[in-house]
């Protein structure tokens, strides 16, 4: 007899392979558990129950409030100010327009706290100028999604919300040891531009007639954006507001720069955000609801003892396990979205990796950064086909551009897995970590 489990994973991995909708094929997974398992069909009132109390948390709130305060800081210009001041800081260099694009998701990472959010919104402007200054549509389609990577690792960050919220760790903590990993993303795209920049002979891009009440006109008009991710993360370090206050204020910051700094926020356009925001959040809850019910059978099922009694029989020590586990996230990333892979896996291995002595906050960025570089890689990665529509590229073409930028993300990966100290560092200096 077939094992109800391998029944519920079969039908997971089935229906996501031939392309199923997400949130169909983890409900259908979840709720197969019932029909197979003998004497579960009688507590079928629990799938329900699961689905409710899963998207039921008091801090899921951060994920419509962060949405909504990125989707607003677009609409207001925000975007086209701080693309202006990253090119007031790199844009002199020689490929000064491809580090802008660097510079500029890490600004932008800051404010809307997704990967897709970045590529919508800076993808347009970004890859146009970079287009007109003489790049291919292809190159600067790769570094725009490539460097997008960057943003949900520097906080604030939705995936790490995600994260923390299952397993329980410090907001925080999690916001603070992604810093480092992120800045070094950022870094790594910078390294892959500098030697590039001989061969294909990129410009330097600087802004034409700069004076000193220029420079300080973009600085001003950029400052509103980059004090916004200094506010939510001072309010929750020092403890004024939680994660989920300090989402609200960011969107109360939001509006105040619309209405009164830039003037430009109207009602219809406010009710345009809500209802984009209510849409993108829907499908994330509903993914929420069913994942939590997957988990659950996961833990019914005793899957966790099961890892654990494999890999001590194995004896698998933890950089063995560490490296395992990275595999197994970049494996899964080919055709399982980010959020998926978090809400699924991240309260599966993190009990186990803390038997094994490593720190949940370390574990936290080592996935985050794991599901973000899983979106560029084919053939489900998000970040391709939104950044494939928004370039005009085609996929293969723009799979093969992303390839040297996808190999500096992953040695990234490779230091932030081995040198805990890289993320456990600053949460340690703020007293998050003894």
């Amino acid at each position: 007899m077939i094992e109800p489990l391998a029944i519920v994973i079969g039908i997971l991995f089935f229906l996501l392979l031939v392309g199923s909708p997400v949130i169909f094929a983890i409900g259908a997974a979840g709720l197969s558990y019932f029909i197979v398992k003998p004497g579960m069909w009688s507590l079928v009132p629990v799938y329900a129950h699961k689905f409710f109390t899963g998207m039921d948390e008091f801090v899921w709130l951060c994920i419509p409030l962060f949405v909504i305060a990125g989707e607003i800081m677009s609409s207001i210009g925000m975007t086209e100010r701080l693309v202006r001041f990253a090119q007031l800081l790199v844009g002199r260099f020689k490929g000064g327009l491809a580090y802008v694009n660097v510079v500029d998701s890490m600004l932008f990472g800051g404010v809307s706290g997704s990967a897709l959010a970045d590529i919508a919104a800076l993808g347009p402007i970004v890859i146009d100028m970079m287009k007109r200054d003489g790049y291919t549509a292809r190159f600067s389609t790769a570094l725009t999604i490539s460097s997008a990577i960057q943003g949900p690792v520097i906080p604030p960050s939705i995936p790490m919300i995600i994260f923390a919220s299952l397993t329980n760790v410090s907001i925080g903590a999690l916001f603070l040891a992604g810093i480092i990993p992120g800045i070094m993303i950022g870094l790594s795209q910078a390294i892959v531009i500098r030697l590039m920049v001989s061969s294909h002979h990129f410009p330097s891009n600087p802004i034409k007639g700069m004076t000193f009440a220029t420079a300080l006109r973009i600085t001003l008009d950029a400052g509103y954006a980059l004090v916004m991710p200094v506010i939510i993360l001072g309010g929750i370090i020092s403890g004024v507001f939680t994660a989920t206050e300090a989402a609200a204020v960011a969107v109360g910051y939001a509006v105040l720069i619309g209405l009164i700094a830039y003037r430009n926020l109207s009602i219809r356009e406010f009710g345009r955000i809500l209802d984009k925001s209510a849409r993108t959040t829907a499908s994330i809850y509903l993914i929420i609801g069913f994942a939590t019910i997957i988990s659950w059978v996961l833990a019914s099922e005793r899957v966790p003892d099961m890892i654990i009694r494999f890999v001590n029989h194995y004896d698998i020590g933890s950089w063995k396990f560490l490296l395992l586990l990275n595999v197994f996230f970049l494996f899964n990333g080919l055709w399982i979205s980010d959020a998926v892979q978090l809400l699924l896996f991240a309260p599966l291995f993190t009990p186990i990796v803390m038997k094994m002595g490593i720190h949940p906050i370390h574990f936290g960025v080592i996935m985050v950064v794991n599901v973000m570089i899983s979106l560029m890689t084919p053939p489900y990665g998000l970040a391709l086909y939104l950044g494939a529509i928004i370039g005009k590229v085609q996929l293969g073409e723009l799979v093969r551009s992303c390839f040297p930028f996808l190999i500096a993300c992953l040695i990234v990966l490779a230091v932030v897995t081995y040198f805990p100290a890289l993320t456990l560092w600053i949460p340690s200096i703020f007293g998050f970590i003894q």
